[in-house]
Formats: structure tokens, C-alpha cells, sequence
């Protein structure tokens, strides 16, 4: 066979082969609504990122007394999904410091406002690390308000134990 008569042959294939190439990239493809207000994960990771600073801490005491002892600490949250709080309370022994002090990567559920630690580290009195899945008292809820975020522990019957109010610094 000669060349010229197998050109028409391979321009053909080409041709056929592009046309087909083209179609498959100019598909649509759906991938669903995005959700951009306050009940996407992706909102409220924005909300949350940056600095915060203790402005009020409120405790229920073992013994059901509300208390709002003299705390101060830090609240830190990136684009990775870190969760760092550091702090301290003075004068109520009875306060596990562990509250404020909690380092670990969150998982946010912004319909029910809470977020739970995946990987936690606790600094207690005794420097033991917390397991989240056995304990459920590092689940926090959450609230925005203009530039301060409440976050509220709650214990199994749905009570408030503790609510703290932080104010953003960056």
C-alpha cells in the first residue's frame, strides 16, 4: 500500500480520537449544592480561626454550686483543624485545670454547634492523657456572637457544667 492512499485513513482516526477527547471534557459534571452559611463545617472553621482570650469562665462544682473563679487563658485555632487551649485557674481546687488546658484536632458539627477533639491531649494535675471516646466532657458547644464564642460543656443530662466566653484578638 502506499502512503498516500493510508493518509485519509489516519486523519479520519485522529479525528474521530479529538472528538472524543472533546466530549469527555466538556461534560458538566453535578456535584450538589455548596452550603455557605452558618450550617457548613467549611463557615465555621473561618468563624473559629485565629486567637482567642478568656473573657468569663462559669463552673458547676461537683457539689452543683456555680462558680466563676479567676481564670485566664488562650484559645487558638488553624487551618488544620488544631484546637489549642491554654490556661489557668486560681484559688478553686476543686476545677479540673484540664478545661483549659486541651490540645488536639477537632471534628466540627455545625448543625448541632459542637465540636469534639479526634486527638487529644490533656494537662490535668496529673498529666494524664484524656480518651475522648470514653470521655464525653471534651464535646463542646458552641455559639458566635459578633467577635466573642461561648463554648458550653455539658454533662449527660444536658446540663450546662461549664461555659466559658472568649473574645477574638486576631
Amino acid at each position: 500500500m502506499h502512503r498516500h492512499t493510508l493518509l485519509p485513513a489516519y486523519a479520519l482516526l485522529a479525528l474521530s480520537l479529538v472528538g472524543a477527547c472533546q466530549g469527555a471534557t466538556t461534560r458538566a459534571v453535578k456535584l450538589g449544592p455548596v452550603d455557605t452559611g452558618a450550617t457548613s463545617v467549611e463557615f465555621v472553621r473561618r468563624q473559629l480561626k485565629g486567637t482567642w482570650e478568656l473573657t468569663a469562665l462559669e463552673v458547676v462544682t461537683p457539689s452543683g454550686q456555680k462558680v466563676s473563679p479567676q481564670a485566664s487563658a488562650r484559645l487558638t485555632y488553624d487551618e488544620y483543624g488544631n484546637l489549642a487551649m491554654r490556661g489557668s485557674i486560681v484559688g478553686a481546687p476543686e476545677i479540673d485545670p484540664s478545661m483549659l488546658n486541651l490540645t488536639g484536632q477537632v471534628v466540627i458539627d455545625p448543625v448541632a454547634r459542637t465540636f469534639k477533639y479526634l486527638d487529644i491531649a490533656a494537662a490535668s494535675a496529673d498529666e494524664r492523657r484524656v480518651d475522648p471516646v470514653l470521655d464525653p466532657k471534651h464535646t463542646r458547644y458552641y455559639e458566635f456572637e459578633g467577635n466573642l464564642l461561648k463554648t458550653t460543656i455539658k454533662a449527660a443530662d444536658g446540663k450546662p457544667t461549664a461555659v466559658a466566653t472568649w473574645k477574638k484578638v486576631d
